[in-house]
């Protein structure tokens, strides 16, 4: 209970926490290039004179001929050679005022300062679209990517239920052929072990039902033998059965 009262006020106090508006109006001010914020403090920040602020991962310096020359910078928007001032408070005054948060509370000439502060701002807004853009289509083809996963992920198991099946089936048939070789094997140890008599006895017995059946043949064909050899086609005489016509 104590814990989830801590965590309630600390919500309470972020909720409360007024809202630091000397950033929020400083909020435009950005590399035109990574956008990169200035308030941030991640990199150092040059105004140019061509109007574009560049941070100084973005921008391009050259060096003087004598160390009281000035640097000179390549600005990667408008790709003009230009000189440059760090943006901070040690600004010339005439350059510090198009920074001013509200120029018209102080008298100054307001009008090319809102020119230069809305160009900024449009800038900004731009590239927050791109980016809203961007994520929309990232937010598509994660949604894209998902079916097609889901659908690779089904026919992969779909896959391994039939290489299951494959396997139990290979298994049976290997059990079947195992049993056979068994079978095959316990039939030579049966045959191998029987004496020659029980053999020879076997193999008479074979015969005599050969000769059985073949004496049997031999006298189911005997009497049209006797017929073919005298050239005459007579009646077969059965046994005398009388009755009446």
């Amino acid at each position: 209970m104590k814990l989830e009262s801590i965590n309630v006020n600390m919500e309470k106090d972020k909720e409360n926490k007024p809202v630091d508006m000397d950033r929020a109006m400083r909020m435009w001010i950005h590399c035109n290039c990574c956008f990169v914020h200035f308030v941030d403090r991640e990199n150092t920040l040059f105004l140019l004179a061509c109007n574009h602020f560049i941070c100084n991962k973005c921008v391009t310096a050259k060096l003087g001929r004598t160390p009281a020359d000035a640097a000179t910078y390549t600005c990667p928007i408008c790709k003009r050679l230009v000189r440059a001032r760090v943006v901070n408070n040690a600004l010339p005054r005439n350059i510090k005022d198009l920074l001013h948060p509200s120029p018209w509370n102080d008298g100054l000439q307001h009008e090319q300062i809102d020119n230069f502060q809305k160009a900024h701002q449009k800038s900004l807004e731009q590239q927050i679209v791109r980016k809203e853009r961007e994520v929309i289509k990232l937010d598509k083809d994660l949604e894209l990517a998902q079916k097609i996963i889901r659908k690779h992920y089904f026919d992969h198991q779909q896959l391994r239920m039939e290489r299951k099946q494959l396997e139990f089936q290979v298994q049976k048939v290997q059990r079947q052929a195992q049993l056979r070789k068994e079978e095959a094997k316990q039939r030579i140890i049966r045959q191998r072990t029987t004496s020659p008599n029980d053999r020879l006895a076997a193999s008479r017995r074979t015969n005599d039902s050969m000769q059985q059946i073949k004496r049997k043949r031999s006298e189911s064909v005997e009497p049209e033998k006797h017929q073919e050899s005298n050239g005459i086609t007579s009646f077969v005489h059965y046994n005398d059965h009388s009755f009446e016509l």
